[in-house]
């Protein structure tokens, strides 16, 4: 394993550099899977989808892993939850023994994990999807001082049609997705300013499901990773740990919605829906090549489009959104504390 960097006194700098992770960042519903199928398929990466979410799970809640008795919590619980969510092993005698005489850091300790638990097939880099927290990529950035992200956008048109269809969050959660792909769309283009375009990569969910081949091209000169024809046909795909690619789709099981990329929201979206997202996610829409719809909004449901912003939930956060100029970054659900729920029962962590 790299050396840890510490800083002066007063603290652990959470660094580690020599290694060279990728986070793989987006809003739900993006093709953040397809994307980490994609990354999967450079030889030399293996990444996984939804996996052990160390920024989500594991720094925030554990502290001081100097301490062997917390270190050892937060092993055993990353080893149960990708067991039972995810049928994976968590080799703990092996990360404790790749973590010998280095220090206890979240830098550390995600990497060990990591490795123990994704890298195979003679591949040396990790990728982790983390979808719905593109906040914490420079956290990720100063984390690996060689490490790098890469975000998917997809029209918020479609992000939002697709989460109507496939979300459990009560009526009209769904609509919240415009919100956070307004935020994304405002911070991920500060985000690659300030750390450049060769740590940070943005990429189009169109542009990678009709042009396959010439996305495959970018990113691997962005990760400085050899490309070779051969990794651009799907049905080369092996399976990622994880979610299966092939099915993670709320209109098209059969994974031809990946080579189409047909757009969904025309059929999926009231006039009323569409102009809510049409009218928060201006003018980085159109940045971002979406063309606006053009609709007649003279023809609208006013009863419709008032029960929609009626809703106390979604007023609030439109309210946020108004108030502040960003909108909230995440799921109405707490997800940590769903994924606590349902591994160690409730009320238990």
């Amino acid at each position: 394993m790299p050396k840890s960097s510490r800083s002066r006194p007063g603290g652990t700098v959470d660094q580690l550099p020599g290694t060279r992770p990728i986070l793989l960042s987006g809003v739900y519903r993006s093709g953040t899977t397809f994307l980490t199928a994609v990354i999967n398929n450079i030889p030399n990466v293996s990444a996984a989808s939804s996996t052990v979410k160390y920024l989500r799970f594991c720094l925030p809640h554990h502290q001081r892993l100097e301490e062997p008795g917390t270190l050892k919590k937060l092993l055993d619980e990353i080893a149960k939850r990708i067991a039972l969510r995810w049928s994976l092993t968590l080799n703990i005698p092996e990360v404790l023994s790749d973590l010998e005489g280095q220090p206890k850091t979240h830098a550390t300790v995600y990497d060990a994990v990591m490795r123990s638990v994704v890298l195979e097939g003679g591949a040396n880099r990790w990728a982790e999807k983390l979808a719905m927290q593109w906040r914490d990529i420079p956290l990720f950035l100063k984390m690996f001082p060689d490490g790098q992200a890469i975000h998917i956008f997809r029209d918020p048109r479609d992000v939002t049609a697709s989460y109507k269809k496939m979300t459990y969050e009560p009526w009209p959660t769904f609509l919240d997705a415009c919100l956070n792909c307004k935020a994304a769309m405002i911070e991920v283009e500060k985000m690659q300013k300030e750390y450049g375009s060769q740590r940070l990569l943005v990429l189009r969910a169109e542009d990678l499901a009709r042009d396959l081949a010439g996305q495959m091209k970018r990113i691997c000169a962005f990760l400085g990773e050899p490309y070779s024809a051969d990794m651009a046909h799907t049905d080369n795909f092996a399976d990622i740990k994880g979610e299966d690619w092939r099915s993670n789709s709320s209109f098209d099981e059969s994974g031809q919605n990946y080579s189409e990329a047909a757009p969904r929201w025309k059929e999926a979206l009231s006039s009323e829906e569409l102009f809510i997202v049409e009218m928060i996610c201006q003018p980085e829409m159109a940045e971002l090549g979406y063309a606006g719809s053009g609709q007649d909004v003279s023809k609208m449901n006013e009863t419709a489009l008032g029960a929609l912003l009626a809703d106390p939930w979604l007023a609030t956060r439109i309210g946020t959104y108004l108030a502040t100029g960003l909108p909230h970054q995440g799921y109405r659900s707490d997800p940590y504390q769903t994924e606590m729920e349902i591994v160690f029962g409730r009320g238990q962590n």
